[in-house]
């Protein structure tokens, strides 16, 4: 039996409409796990925007292209994970 795995995104504009500067920004983190300063989150953000980009994926996995077997890729329109089938175990 196969499912389908998706992976959360964050919406750009919704995040920064809905957390205080820079507060609520303790949630990124650099690529090694370590906190990423506010001022560095919020110049992520605003970098990821200027490339057009609606939504950024939350987890390491997700890209585009996408590594995972049968992803058509992270779509940073605002679709975001569009999934890949896993088997169940």
């Amino acid at each position: 039996m196969s499912a389908t795995r998706y992976h959360i995104c964050l919406s750009i504009d919704g995040f920064i409409r809905h957390n205080k500067y820079p507060d609520d920004y303790d949630v990124f983190q650099k690529d090694d796990g370590t906190p990423m300063e506010p001022e560095a989150a919020l110049a992520y953000l605003t970098t990821e925007k200027a490339k057009g980009h609606k939504v950024i994926p939350c987890s390491a996995e997700c890209g585009n292209p996408c590594e995972q077997k049968g992803c058509k890729g992270f779509d940073y329109q605002g679709g975001g994970c569009p999934g890949y089938p896993i088997e169940e175990g």
